[in-house]
């Protein structure tokens, strides 16, 4: 394969301009917001919560008004059996089944304080508590912007170019609407840890993210079959993307292998790591003997297997069974130990963090950047979209 290098893309430029076109194949509408299950690994029953900005009520399950906060007041609803008890110092004092918060006013925003912990979280828009057998289940209703917002914070941190800012903004909607249904069965949309996207109340985005997102806003990718695509994306490729086939079995067409040389330069691009030949062969599965000291096996291009003589194995299984950093890996054997060489950060799937961040340093726009990483695909705006 053929690296393109940064100091000479003129035709890769070219290649890309077209790669990302603004798509209105679609008609209807889809939620303006997204329902997300905060503090699920949390075994909450008891939770504080307050306005912050905006005007607040509590509502029963039956959406009678029960309460209207004041701008200096606080409730707690704490889990009492299959009931919660809701109490203000201004008087209120009620056992319902469930509750809703529900915010007005422009970016209504509320604080929860849970636990013992110091720090108050802040949501935006809206709240819902019910009681559950394992403590509260809390799910923010939460218009798709903000909710964008707040991943892309938490998802880059502090420091990246607005271009790359965009990107994310991008990725994260995109996976967001197209995973509207993962949580149906739990009562929300999605969760707010690495199972779907990070979100965090206590990570407010900084002014550049919600430039970069509102710069984006409403825009999400679509395959050339017109549905909303896998945004699949890694810390760091090592200098070379994988084949989604070659991870996670499934072809996808806009999820192939690309060469990526920004990313060299970054952290996370290189890795060693030292096993003993006895456990390595052990965990494989394989007798005594298909390893031996002066072995060598290289993956100038990325591989799905692991060959040694007439045995094989996924490069993913490996990954998988010894923690490693990538499946990028080159293996020599010496003095009863298996070295391997490493690269890159991650699965490998889609778009590369640092090497995107590195292009859009560069000057690189986010249309052309996710045109290299996603094959084929096209931007539309997600009222362009059939629910």
């Amino acid at each position: 394969m053929t690296y393109f290098k940064s100091g000479s893309s003129n035709s890769f430029i070219g290649c890309l301009i077209l790669m990302i076109s603004i798509s209105s194949a679609f008609v209807g509408r889809v939620s303006a917001q997204v329902r997300v299950g905060i503090l699920v690994k949390q075994n909450l029953r008891t939770v504080l919560i307050s306005p912050a900005q905006g005007k607040y009520i509590l509502t029963n399950e039956l959406s009678d008004t029960i309460y209207t906060f004041r701008t200096d007041d606080a409730v707690s609803v704490s889990q009492v059996g299959d009931r919660l008890v809701v109490k203000s110092a201004y008087g209120l004092n009620d056992t319902l089944t469930s509750c809703f918060l529900i915010g007005s006013g422009n970016g209504a925003a509320f604080k929860m304080r849970v636990g013992n912990e110091p720090q108050d979280l802040l949501y935006y828009d809206s709240l819902q508590i019910l009681p559950e057998t394992k403590g509260l289940r809390l799910v923010n209703a939460v218009s798709v912007e903000r909710y964008v917002s707040r991943v892309v914070q938490a998802e880059v941190g502090y420091g990246a170019a607005e271009e790359y800012y965009k990107i994310q903004s991008i990725i994260c909607r995109t996976y967001a609407i197209r995973n509207l249904e993962r949580h149906a069965l739990d009562g929300y949309d999605v969760c707010d840890h690495e199972h779907c996207q990070v979100y965090s109340g206590s990570k407010n985005p900084t002014d550049e993210v919600v430039k970069a997102t509102a710069a984006t806003s409403g825009l999400v990718m679509l395959s050339a079959e017109n549905d909303l695509i896998l945004s699949a994306f890694h810390s760091n490729c090592g200098g070379q993307t994988a084949n989604s086939e070659d991870v996670w079995k499934e072809e996808r067409s806009y999820l192939k292998s690309v060469n990526d040389t920004f990313c060299l330069s970054s952290r996370s691009a290189t890795w060693e790591k030292s096993i003993e030949l006895a456990e390595f062969s052990a965990q494989l599965g394989w007798s005594n003997g298909v390893l031996a000291n002066d072995f060598g096996w290289k993956q100038p291009d990325r591989k799905k297997y692991f060959t040694a003589g007439s045995d094989s194995v996924e490069t993913a299984n490996i990954r998988r069974l010894f923690g490693l950093r990538s499946t990028y890996f080159d293996i020599e054997i010496t003095n009863g130990n298996v070295n391997l060489t490493g690269r890159g950060y991650g699965h490998g799937v889609g778009l590369c963090q640092q090497g995107a961040m590195k292009m859009a340093e560069a000057g690189y726009t986010y249309s052309q950047i996710l045109g290299y990483y996603y094959k084929g695909v096209s931007l539309a705006q997600i009222s362009s979209l059939q629910p």
